[in-house]
């Protein structure tokens, strides 16, 4: 029997995750909202990067159901994704970390769920995904793991 995608991006996606939830838990109220410095400037808090990787999550999930459904979405015209991101943080400003983090475990065991069911033939059907472009179901369901990873070394250096 040949290995599935999810036999690749599931150990990779449990390890990092860990490793969030391991940090995650090293904060203190100050540390969890204090803003971030990248070469770029200032950055989010980690609170805010917490809530940034529930929507995300969420997003990529309904993606991946809409392409293996057989009504994968199309190009979306104008969407500005660092928009789209400030709206989200925004919306989520006043819920504290622990809240946040709860909201992300949430959306990581319902992503689990789907990808369990995701049949051989739909990894690689593709769709048309507003802040990524033309991918594919496997494509997506690795760069959850990918997103994952680059946000918690934004946090921890």
């Amino acid at each position: 029997m040949s290995e599935s995608p999810l036999d690749t991006i599931l150990p990779k996606m449990q390890r990092t995750h860990e490793k969030l939830l391991a940090h995650l838990a090293t904060l203190d109220d100050v540390a969890a909202n204090c803003k971030l410095q990248s070469d770029h400037g200032e950055h989010w808090s980690p609170r805010e990067i917490v809530g940034h990787l529930t929507d995300a999550e969420r997003a990529h999930r309904r993606f991946m159901e809409a392409v293996v459904a057989g009504s994968p979405p199309a190009k979306v015209e104008g969407f500005d994704l660092d928009a789209w991101n400030a709206g989200r943080v925004a919306k989520r400003a006043a819920q504290s970390l622990a809240e946040l983090a709860a909201a992300f475990e949430s959306e990581r065991a319902a992503t689990l769920a789907f990808l369990a069911t995701v049949p051989p033939d739909a990894w690689p059907l593709r769709g048309y995904h507003a802040a990524l472009g033309d991918r594919s179901v496997e494509e997506v369901a690795r760069i959850i793991g990918l997103h994952e990873r680059m946000h918690l070394q934004e946090m921890v250096g």
